[in-house]
C-alpha cells in the first residue's frame, strides 16, 4: 500500500502544479501571480528625476524638472501599469503640485476641512461614497497615464494607498503616493486651504 502512496502523491502534485500554472496564465493582468524569482527590486529609474518606489529615495531634481519643463510632470513619473503606486518625497509632491498636478486627500471629510494641500480633493477612504467618487473621477474622462497625488496623514497612515488600490483597479497607471503627507507639507509651509472642497 505504501509503494502505491508515493506515485499518487507526486501525480497529485503534478496535476496541481499544471492547474495553477493554467489558472495564472489565463488569469487578467490585476490577478497573475509572477513566477518565484521574477520580482523587480526596488531600484531608482533612470537619470530622469523619477521616484523610485520608497519615500525619500527619488532625486529631488525632479521637483526642479516637473516645475519648469511643461510637461515634466509625465517625463519625470511616466506610467507604471505593473504596480498600483509609487512612493514619491515631499521636493517631488511640491514639484507635482507645482505643475498643477491633481491631488485626492484620503482623510476624513473632517480633517480634510481642518487643512488640506491647496487644490487637492477630498477622497475619504473611511467614507461611504469613495468608491463613487472614484467611478466619478473616471468618468471625468481623464487621461489615466497622467499623474495624481495621494495623501494622508503620513507615517502609519495607509489611506493614501487604499485610495491609490481603488484608483489602480478603475485603470489609473500613475498613481504617485506622498508617503510623508500632509504633516511634511506643513513643515514645509507649501501652500493650505481650510473648508470644504472648492
Amino acid at each position: 500500500m505504501r509503494s502505491r502512496f508515493l506515485p499518487e502523491a507526486v501525480l497529485f502534485l503534478l496535476l496541481a502544479i499544471v492547474l495553477a500554472a493554467a489558472t495564472n496564465a489565463l488569469a487578467g493582468s490585476q490577478r497573475k501571480l509572477r513566477w518565484v524569482g521574477s520580482y523587480d527590486l526596488p531600484a531608482e529609474r533612470p537619470a530622469t528625476g523619477g521616484a523610485s518606489q520608497t519615500a525619500g529615495a527619488s532625486p529631488s531634481s525632479a521637483a526642479a524638472t516637473t516645475a519648469t519643463a511643461g510637461t515634466g510632470a509625465t517625463k519625470a513619473f511616466p506610467p507604471h501599469p505593473d504596480k498600483a503606486w509609487l512612493e514619491i518625497s515631499g521636493d517631488d509632491a511640491a514639484g507635482l503640485h507645482a505643475a498643477n498636478t491633481t491631488f485626492l486627500d484620503a482623510r476624513r471629510t473632517n480633517v480634510y476641512q481642518q487643512g488640506h494641500i491647496a487644490g487637492a480633493r477630498p477622497f475619504s477612504v473611511w467614507e461611504s461614497d469613495v468608491d463613487d467618487k472614484v467611478q466619478a473621477f473616471f468618468q471625468e474622462g481623464r487621461d489615466q497615464s497622467q499623474p495624481v497625488v495621494v495623501y494622508c496623514s503620513g507615517g502609519d497612515c495607509e489611506d493614501s494607498h487604499t485610495l491609490a488600490q481603488k484608483l489602480y483597479f478603475v485603470g489609473f497607471d500613475n498613481v504617485l503616493v506622498y508617503k510623508d503627507g500632509f504633516p511634511d507639507w506643513q513643515k514645509r509651509n507649501l501652500p493650505i486651504h481650510t473648508g470644504a472642497a472648492p
